[in-house]
């Protein structure tokens, strides 16, 4: 019997619940205790996705639950492209700025 290694947010974040959205391809969980949510870091695009808890009441900080940050070579924070509720919208914008 072959056991499933637990995806790193769940193990990070234990309390997250399912991942009910498709990660874009690229995207490696970079998911880590100390952030108070978990995320994905594309190194080809230098982008990371956080994706914040479903329950507003779990969240550490209001605001929107998914946020889009780019960073540089040294995996230093550059800018926050994005802040949103809506991942249709933050998957567009992962598509433009692959684009680009």
């Amino acid at each position: 019997m072959v056991i499933q290694d637990m995806p790193l947010y769940k193990s990070e974040h234990p309390d997250f619940g399912e991942m009910e959205f498709q990660i874009p391809a690229g995207f490696v969980d970079s998911s880590w205790h100390n952030d108070s949510c978990p995320s994905w870091f594309d190194e080809q695009s230098w982008l990371k996705l956080w994706i914040d808890y479903a329950d507003p009441d779990k969240r550490e900080s209001p605001g929107p639950r998914f946020a889009l940050q780019q960073y540089n070579s040294d995996h230093e924070f550059v800018d926050e492209l994005l802040r949103s509720d809506d991942f249709d919208e933050v998957l567009c914008a992962v598509m433009k700025l692959r684009e680009a």
